[in-house]
């Protein structure tokens, strides 16, 4: 036997949740990991070191956020057979594509490297799936008890974008967007892709990006408009559990590095009432360059 110690080195990008370590087990399958079986050897919270016992074979050790995303938002390394006692560490990465997932340092192995690749394109097409109403609904809360247009602006910003809203406004964390604000009346949910996700991406038109988006998450019905200098898409969602209705205004930027998504959701009843205000914030929006 020889002691493993892995260190997850303090990092802002997913501090909140733990990341869960897998090593490579054939006989004791309790999931597989890119049809590698595995069995569960310890949880790490930010900034924690662990230290277990493992067996003297080559095997791959796995770090994974969850079951659900086990397949793309992971990274392995390969320990090679022997006796010494080895020590692992990463952190976690900004990458919304792939869950900000965990990476090993000075993980070289070509084995390694491939399969972030294959985990990144899987990761594209999935987030680009789920990305649209996973997470915003449940942020708008029925009545108004403080008018968005009444309130002073107030600008916001993350990652190179800037918006003007309102102090109605409070900046929230939602998982897979990278920034998000709410009032009693709006959510307003950001997503930035950045060019690097895959080859070519930067070479799309605002267009393509828009209709891509539309696409890849089955949205029927629905066409890119454009109007006052943006370009924009509509569409409406019943909630199934509180069998509210939500209408989104989904607007598609290009930056120098990027491209975002900004999304304004409201009840459908209060449509009418926050259509013009919308349309303001998101021709408020500004890029660095």
């Amino acid at each position: 036997m020889r002691k493993l110690t892995i260190k997850r080195n303090k990092s802002f990008v997913g501090c909140a949740g733990k990341f869960k370590v897998y090593i490579e087990d054939p006989e004791i399958n309790e999931i597989n990991i890119n049809n590698v079986p595995c069995r569960k050897i310890c949880e790490l919270k930010n900034g924690e070191e662990k230290t277990v016992y493992i067996n003297e074979h080559a095997a791959k050790v796995f770090v994974i956020a969850d079951k659900l995303s086990k397949n793309y938002c992971n990274d392995y390394y390969q320990i090679p057979p022997g006796s010494e006692d080895v020590y692992l560490s990463g952190k976690s990465k900004y990458n919304p594509a792939v869950g900000n997932a965990f990476r090993f340092d000075n993980n070289n192995n070509q084995g390694a490297l491939a399969n972030r690749k294959r985990g990144m394109r899987k990761g594209c097409l999935i987030f680009l799936i789920v990305l649209i109403v996973s997470s915003i609904i449940g942020l708008i809360i029925g009545a108004s008890l403080f008018p968005e247009e009444n309130a002073n602006r107030k600008t916001f910003s993350a990652y190179g974008m800037t918006i003007t809203l309102t102090e109605a406004f409070s900046e929230i964390d939602v998982p897979n967007f990278t920034a998000a604000y709410e009032s009693n009346n709006v959510a307003v949910c950001a997503l930035k892709e950045p060019f690097t996700l895959f080859h070519g991406f930067s070479s799309y038109t605002l267009e393509e990006y828009g209709n891509e988006v539309i696409k890849t998450n089955r949205l029927t019905s629905v066409e890119l408009k454009e109007a006052d200098g943006l370009t924009y898409f509509m569409y409406d969602y019943k909630d199934p559990q509180t069998r509210k209705n939500y209408t989104y205004f989904a607007f598609v930027y290009k930056a120098d590095d990027a491209f975002w998504l900004v999304q304004f959701a409201t009840l459908t009843r209060k449509v009418n009432k926050h259509f013009e205000q919308i349309f303001y914030w998101a021709g408020s929006v500004e890029f660095a360059d």
